[in-house]
């Protein structure tokens, strides 16, 4: 599928899913630790400003990301999951959230991997961004405190939408077309945020 690609772009493409993937991790994260953040832009960014987003990673978030990624990167059917939910001091929980990364099979072959894809990742992550603070977990990451937190759980797989029970919601953040086929964020988000009494 890849026979046309260089080896160089191969690598630069490789590197970008890989990075793109981390950032991707860390953004939705941290929406969901319930602090405003405030960000000054830079003139003169560094090489590790990756996507020309300054986002100041949290080590242990990029510890469990790495160790979810375990060498490998998205690709077609192998999707990563970021899994947000809500537990209560009662020990009650619930699934908000199901963020994927994936990819098809429906190649751009005549893109250009160091300068197209790299700025199509970019803008992306930066529509990640504003989309990880229009759905409902966002405004509940906000308030938690006491009575509940927000968690994370990243996997490799299928995606487990089971959790989210009826009416859930679907979006698709946005698609980034690649020499070796599509790269597609979504979120799949509850709807229905009260908890049923099981007591």
């Amino acid at each position: 599928m890849d026979s046309d690609l260089s080896p160089q772009d191969r690598k630069d493409l490789d590197k970008f899913v890989k990075f793109f993937a981390l950032k991707a991790v860390q953004v939705i994260v941290q929406a969901r630790l319930g602090d405003k953040i405030c960000t000054r832009s830079s003139s003169s960014p560094t090489g590790s400003d990756w996507f020309n987003l300054a986002i100041k990673d949290i080590p242990e978030v990029t510890q469990e990301a790495k160790k979810a990624l375990s060498g490998q990167l998205p690709a077609v059917g192998r999707s990563m999951c970021v899994e947000i939910s809500l537990k209560t001091s009662e020990g009650d929980s619930m699934e908000l959230e199901i963020w994927c990364l994936e990819m098809n099979e429906k190649c751009d072959r005549d893109i250009k991997v160091s300068y197209t894809v790299y700025n199509r990742l970019s803008l992306l992550l930066k529509s990640l961004l504003a989309v990880t603070r229009v759905t409902p977990a966002y405004r509940l990451s906000r308030k938690q405190g006491h009575e509940y937190v927000i968690l994370y759980r990243i996997y490799f797989g299928d995606v487990q939408l089971l959790g989210l029970k009826e009416g859930f919601q679907a979006v698709r953040v946005g698609t980034v077309g690649t020499p070796i086929g599509t790269l597609t964020l979504t979120c799949a988000y509850r709807t229905n945020l009260a908890f049923m009494s099981t007591r």
